[in-house]
Order: C-alpha cells, then sequence, then structure tokens
C-alpha cells in the first residue's frame, strides 16, 4: 500500500517544487498591482526596484548588463547561498551565484540611495521596514545577469523571518526592467511615475502622531505634459512635496531634510532644512549620533541651517530629530557612508577599481582587486595613487599621494581583495583621488569627485 501510495505523492508534490524552484515571472508593471512586494509604508520594495532597475541597461538581445558589480559589495550587495533553494539551482556552482540587496539593517546598505532608505528611518520601530530584498543570478563571466527576482523575508514574527518567502518571490523579464526605465523617462518625477502605475498606497504613509497622508485619488492617465510646460497637476509622490497631516497640526515630514556633509577641514557638517514652524514651536532639536553616543546641535528654533560639529566625518553618523521635553525621536536621516555613495571606479585595463572614502576625517584610498588578477603587484609595480583637494587640479598637482604596493589588506572577499592607504590631507568637498601606471602623470581612474 505503502508503495502504491509514492507515485501519486511524488505527483502531487512536483508542481509545489517546480513552483518552488522558479519563481512566476512578471512581465509589465500592470503585473506589480497584484502582489504585496513593497506596496505600503513603510516598505521599500517598490523603491529598491526602480533604482536596480534604472541601474541597468536590457540590450535589444533582452541582455540585463548592470553598471553595478554585485560581487564587490556594489550598493550593499552580498552573496546569498540560496540555502532554502528559494531560486532555481545553478549551474555552476563555481562560475555563477546569486546576490542579495535591500537589507537595511547592515552597513553595507548605507550606501543606497535617499529614496531607497527613506522610509525605513521614517517608521522608526516599524516590523515590515526591513523585508523586501532584490536578489539577482549572475552569469559565468560576470558581465551580466541572467535574472532579476524580487522577494521578502517571513514576517518578524514568524519564526523563519531570516529567510525568504518563496510563495512571495517573482522574476521580473527584460521586458518590464525596460519598461521601469523608460516609463516617463524624461520626468524628473519618474519614480512617482512608476509608484503610482505600480498602485503603490500613498494612503498607508502613517509613521507617528504626526505625520499621516490624507490626499486625493488621481488617475494618472489625467495627468497631461504638454512641451515646456508643467503637469496641470501634481499628483501624490512620496519622493516629492507630500503633505502630512491629522487633526492637530499640518507637517511635511517629507520635506524635512537632515542629512551630514563634510566641512573643509574633515570634520562633520550637520544640515537640516524644512522643519516647519509647528514642530519648532513644540520644541524639537537635531541630534547626530554614532554607536549610542549623540551631540547635540543649537538649531535656534531655526527652520534650516547647517552646524559645523567638531566630530571627525566617519561612517555611520546618523542625524536625527528630536523633540526636546521628552527626548522620543520623530525620525532619523540617512546613515552617513564613508564612501560618499560613490561606487567604485575601475582601473582601465585591470580588474581593479578604486574608491575614495574617508576614515576619522582623512582622504583614504581602497583598491579592489579582483582574485583572478593574481600578479596585479608585478603588474602595478610602479603605480601610485595621488589624493587631490580639488578635482580641478593637475595631475602633476597632487596634495599627497601613496604607491600601490605599500597599500595595506583590508578584507578579503568572496571574489575580490580590498586593500587601503590612508592620506594625511583631510577629505573636504570636490576632493578626488586618481590612479597613475607609471611615474607619468598619466591617470587611468578618477573617483567621481566629493559632494558638498
Amino acid at each position: 500500500m505503502g508503495r502504491e501510495c509514492l507515485p501519486f505523492i511524488f505527483l502531487m508534490l512536483l508542481p509545489v517544487a517546480l513552483v518552488w524552484a522558479n519563481p512566476p515571472t512578471l512581465n509589465t508593471t500592470s503585473d506589480l498591482i497584484n502582489i504585496e512586494f513593497g506596496h505600503r509604508f513603510p516598505r521599500h520594495g517598490l523603491h529598491l526596484l526602480y533604482f536596480i532597475a534604472h541601474e541597468l541597461v536590457v540590450d535589444d538581445d533582452d541582455v540585463i548588463i548592470p553598471n553595478f558589480v554585485p560581487g564587490r559589495g556594489d550598493w550593499g550587495f552580498f552573496s546569498y547561498s540560496d540555502s532554502k533553494r528559494v531560486f532555481p539551482p545553478l549551474l555552476d556552482q563555481n562560475q555563477q551565484g546569486y546576490y542579495s540587496v535591500g537589507n537595511l539593517n547592515l552597513q553595507i546598505s548605507y550606501s543606497l540611495p535617499h529614496f531607497v532608505t527613506q522610509s525605513y528611518r521614517l517608521a522608526l520601530g516599524s516590523a515590515e521596514r526591513n523585508r523586501d530584498r532584490v536578489v539577482v543570478r549572475t552569469s559565468p563571466n560576470r558581465e551580466y545577469l541572467e535574472a532579476v527576482y524580487i522577494t521578502q523575508c517571513y514576517p518578524l514574527n514568524d519564526p523563519r523571518s531570516n529567510q525568504y518567502d518563496p510563495q512571495n518571490t517573482w522574476q521580473i523579464s527584460p521586458a518590464l526592467l525596460r519598461e521601469i526605465r523608460n516609463l516617463s523617462a524624461n520626468r524628473k518625477d519618474s519614480l512617482s511615475v512608476f509608484l503610482y502605475t505600480a498602485s503603490y498606497d500613498v494612503s498607508s504613509i502613517n509613521f507617528n502622531n504626526y505625520c499621516y497622508y490624507t490626499g486625493p485619488d488621481i488617475n494618472i492617465d489625467q495627468v497631461e505634459e504638454t512641451s515646456g510646460q508643467q503637469p496641470p497637476i501634481d499628483y501624490p509622490a512620496v519622493n516629492k512635496r507630500v503633505t502630512l497631516s491629522n487633526s492637530y497640526n499640518h507637517v511635511e515630514c517629507f520635506e524635512i531634510l537632515l542629512e551630514v556633509k563634510a566641512t573643509d577641514n574633515g570634520y562633520a557638517r550637520i544640515r537640516w532644512s524644512n522643519i516647519p514652524d509647528r514642530l519648532l514651536d513644540k520644541g524639537v532639536q537635531v541630534n547626530v549620533c554614532k554607536d549610542g553616543s549623540c551631540l547635540t546641535l543649537p538649531i535656534d528654533m531655526r527652520s534650516y541651517g547647517t552646524y559645523d560639529s567638531g566630530e571627525s566625518l566617519n561612517k555611520g553618523l546618523s542625524p536625527r530629530l528630536q523633540f526636546i521635553q521628552t527626548k522620543s525621536e520623530m525620525m532619523c536621516g540617512p546613515t552617513y557612508d564613508d564612501t560618499d555613495r560613490k561606487l567604485p571606479v575601475d582601473i582601465k585595463g585591470f580588474d581593479a577599481s578604486l574608491q575614495l572614502y574617508t576614515k576619522d576625517g582623512y582622504a583614504c584610498a581602497r583598491l579592489i582587486i579582483k582574485n583572478t588578477f593574481i600578479d596585479w603587484k608585478n603588474k602595478f609595480g610602479n603605480s601610485w595613487v595621488g589624493f587631490y583637494s580639488d578635482h580641478n587640479k593637475y595631475n602633476y598637482n597632487y596634495d599627497t599621494h601613496q604607491w600601490v604596493t605599500k597599500f595595506q589588506p583590508e578584507r578579503e572577499a568572496e571574489e575580490h581583495d580590498m586593500y587601503v592607504s590612508c592620506s594625511n590631507m583631510a577629505i573636504r568637498p570636490e576632493a578626488q583621488a586618481r590612479f597613475f601606471l607609471h611615474k607619468e602623470y598619466v591617470s587611468i581612474a578618477m573617483t567621481i569627485p566629493w559632494e558638498r
């Protein structure tokens, strides 16, 4: 009897196994409407998908070419083992890999743009603010992506909360990636258009007693653009000006800006703006915190301003808006990323890249070497990195420099090794690092200038 049941049981389980290993494919933005992924505040999935789609190029043959390197850790990507078999098995474990991005609890995610992490920062303590992920599968040569997936973790009250839910996992087709990129591509508010088209629930924005969205329902098809003119209706958009209110006051919380920048001498400059008078009258202050220690800034009832602290610029500094009387935090700004949220730049002709970052207020450089580039010390025997306080300086007018062979090991990764060197030059706006292959002043890699 038991043996007679085996084929039946196998046939019953086979469809489940196939669905488990082969997530269904979404082909248009309309397919996004009826799924749970990232549709309600403070979920960030749709924002993350929009961002990743705009960091890809999909050619006419549906080949997905990224302008980032998942195995290098760009944008917080990290290797995902898929031990629970949520995704199809890899054909070549040594040459392919799965990489996940979107875990906002990790420091490596500090480099993600503000609009992806904003809901996470506004909804302090919410159990829903960190569930969404994008997962990519790399090709054997790592030059293109074989697949892009969206998924989500189980809820926090579920014992599987650290696992991905296969029933809420989908593959994103090249056609959908292309549609997201092209959707209102010429509009500055293309994110808003995408969110509305995918039916993001703007009315779900309700992150504390002072802020929640109450606005009209607007059909985006009614918004028409004419050449040289603004659209006649400014429809709800979470990355633009959104009016948030309740019966007690009127607060435009998505307009409040808190951020950490660099001074000219390597210290942290705290910038705030758009703090409504109603909150100022109630009594708020701006703090900047790191590792549980906070510095209170004298904003002096100003809705906007800057404060140059004596705090050396370092990764992990977090600006926060706090009520003075109760000491409760209303919101926090983006946690400072020591790379200025800039990806490494490729060193032309070599499996290596260069990245500028800061440590204790000084300009540092990170050399990222692909593991297969085993003779890099010989190839770079006469190479050096120049540090420049202003990116407009000529190559020979560097502030200081370091020979590449003197860079020190930082860490080893699955595909790349990291080597670092810190200069005696203070990090500052417009600072830059450049890579020179020989003693001649011909750079083959230049980092993006540090932002003001």
